[in-house]
């Protein structure tokens, strides 16, 4: 899958996995390929995705914008138009740098973290939507990141 990535942020240049990405996202899209997952044909099918890495001011307006929180978050997933993409990803590396940090781990680890979680937002996955599916949703996460990373 082609990665298309648009850098908004200054915070990027930490980021050691920004020209492994490409090689992250392939990981995560062959690994999901051989599972029992929701939209799979789609995973199968499309043949790029966008990640966009933005300020916590601009994904701030942006998460006001889509989800009235009026704070910055770690990722949101949209859908695309495109026949040819799975959809987008936004990050804020200011927002995962203090989660990597609370959580104890690298920021390459929070960022592939969260890709993965975006990737299971954009395969019609849903934390926020009942008890059943957050466990449904971080159970995929989490397996597919002990065994990616």
């Amino acid at each position: 899958m082609k990665v298309i990535i648009v850098n908004n942020s200054e915070s990027l240049r930490n980021l050691q996995n920004l020209k492994d990405l490409q090689t992250l996202i392939n990981k995560i899209v062959r690994y999901y390929s051989t599972k029992r997952i929701r939209n799979l044909k789609l995973l199968q099918q499309k043949k790029e995705v966008t990640i966009v890495f933005l300020t916590r001011i601009e994904m701030k307006k942006i998460n006001l914008q889509f989800r009235n929180k009026n704070k910055p978050t770690d990722i949101l997933s949209f859908q695309s138009e495109d026949i040819n993409s799975l959809g987008e990803l936004v990050l804020c590396i200011d927002v995962l740098k203090a989660q990597a940090k609370k959580q104890r781990h690298s920021l390459d680890a929070e960022v592939a973290y969260m890709l993965i979680h975006g990737i299971l937002h954009l395969l019609g996955y849903d934390h926020e939507a009942s008890a059943a599916e957050e466990r449904r949703m971080f159970r995929l996460q989490d397996k597919g990141f002990s065994e990616l990373v």
